[in-house]
């Protein structure tokens, strides 16, 4: 029998959480379903110092927060589940994961983005051996050790920044110009263990049994650099093949395409958060998720008026 509730989230990072929490403050009952952990990606970063009201605050702890607000206010959060498969047309829409059905008037798509994989030799074959895609996570395994980040933007800059704290020497290996802010820009030189590179191909990961090294091309010229640990940090990409799958519609890049109010095509259907390829910041997504848990809330009441004057 299937599970019924007046909202169904999939997706619990700030976005979901912050759309559970209007909803919950609305008086609408939800289902937050998580595929891996309560926070999404979020709650892997170490160090957050452009969300307001905290001067620095672990991802973690932030989404812990929202959280705790989100089931405050009634909202259950189910993980690890995976949606298989939607049925998003008419009043009723249906989620289905591996073991359960839940059905709802709304459903919040807030997915959030996938990683960005390093497709080179070696990168896939040493994962967890070496190569890995969260500082946060795995960072500890490596103290007192040398490490690579590879990557250019703002996320490579806080893995680097994290793991100076905990290896010996951090190399950052842009793979394009750097697309990094001053304040974190000055961080990172500010630390002596962390070694900027020029703009560099990655062409291998090298190792045995554990990975040894990374060889990269650097004006053409190819080397390797000695090391233990390999974190990548490319960037994300959209993962809405199943929304699209359902009906939903997306750009040419895989982001959903909302209106203002973050409803989708389909009608009792909103996006909110990455997925959207919006702001891509966590104060963006949470503003997202507030739109989309005010609007859905306003849809449900209309749903459940309709209903009661039958």
């Amino acid at each position: 029998m299937a599970k019924s509730y007046d909202a169904i989230i999939i997706g619990s990072g700030p976005a979901g959480l912050t759309a559970a929490l209007y909803l919950g403050r609305a008086g609408q009952k939800c289902v937050i379903l998580e595929k891996e952990f309560p926070g999404g990606y979020t709650a892997k970063i170490a160090d957050i110092e452009n969300y307001p009201g905290y001067e620095a605050i672990s991802g973690f702890d932030l989404t812990a927060i929202m959280q705790k607000q989100a089931e405050k206010f009634g909202a259950e959060l189910v993980f690890p589940v995976e949606v298989v498969e939607m049925e998003l047309k008419g009043e009723v829409k249906r989620v289905k994961t591996r073991d359960e059905v839940y059905e709802g008037h709304v459903v919040i798509i807030a997915v959030g983005v996938a990683r960005k994989k390093l497709k080179v030799p070696g990168a896939r074959e040493f994962l967890g051996k070496g190569v890995s895609y969260c500082a946060t996570c795995d960072g500890n395994f490596f103290r007192g050790r040398q490490v690579a980040v590879v990557g250019a933007d703002n996320e490579a800059a806080d893995e680097a920044l994290h793991l100076a704290e905990l290896a010996s020497k951090v190399t950052l290996i842009p793979h394009k110009k750097p697309e990094i802010v001053d304040s974190a820009l000055a961080r990172l030189t500010a630390k002596a263990n962390i070694e900027i590179l020029p703009v560099s191909e990655v062409k291998q990961v090298v190792g045995d049994e554990l990975v040894t090294g990374l060889k990269i091309a650097t004006d053409g010229a190819e080397r390797v650099v000695a090391l233990e640990g390999v974190f990548i940090a490319l960037g994300s990409t959209p993962i809405n093949d199943l929304i699209v799958n359902s009906g939903g519609q997306a750009d040419d890049r895989g982001c959903l395409l909302t209106d203002r109010n973050q409803k989708m095509n389909i009608e009792g259907v909103f996006a909110a958060g990455d997925c959207t390829c919006g702001g891509m910041q966590i104060v963006t997504a949470a503003g997202e998720g507030a739109v989309a848990g005010m609007r859905s809330a306003a849809v449900i009441r209309r749903i459940k008026t309709k209903a009661a004057g039958k």
